[in-house]
């Protein structure tokens, strides 16, 4: 009797498992994306990756799947719909951009108005620091020179 039951355990486990790491994956996967805005806007691709990651809850927001909107980015009717991922990564490089102009290059500053939630800035830190230390998975392709046009 303990078996089945064990072995129902395991399964669950794994199958758990399995989804939580294909959905850190799919932020992973947009990585090119992400180096490409960071670096045609000036902007730092871990702070992209950060934003991504906390307003989307990995890309499983249900914004993140039914409107491609990975950065809880708002326009005048509710969250934006985008026509792909990669679409809705570079409008927010251009918004990080827009900020980045106006002066407000911490996560403290962008926090003040992208997000009207307290403790935004903390959760990106956060965020930002575990990108950086690998958790997940190698950064390298953030630290590589932007490729010369042809």
């Amino acid at each position: 009797m303990v078996w089945p039951v064990m072995k129902l355990i395991i399964t669950i486990l794994s199958v758990l498992m399995f989804s939580l790491s294909a959905f850190a994956d799919n932020v992973t996967d947009l990585r090119p994306a992400i180096k490409e805005a960071a670096d045609a806007n000036g902007i730092d691709p871990v702070l992209m990756e950060a934003i991504i990651r906390h307003e989307s809850a990995h890309a499983t927001s249900k914004a993140a799947r039914s409107k491609n909107n990975l950065a809880g980015i708002m326009g005048r009717r509710g969250q934006r719909s985008y026509g792909s991922k990669e679409e809705c990564v570079a409008d927010l490089g251009r918004i990080l951009a827009k900020y980045k102009a106006r002066g407000r290059v911490t996560t403290a500053q962008i926090g003040r108005v992208y997000c009207t939630t307290g403790g935004w800035s903390r959760y990106i830190d956060s965020y930002m620091k575990a990108i950086r230390s690998g958790k997940y998975g190698n950064v390298d392709l953030y630290s590589q020179p932007a490729a010369a046009d042809e």
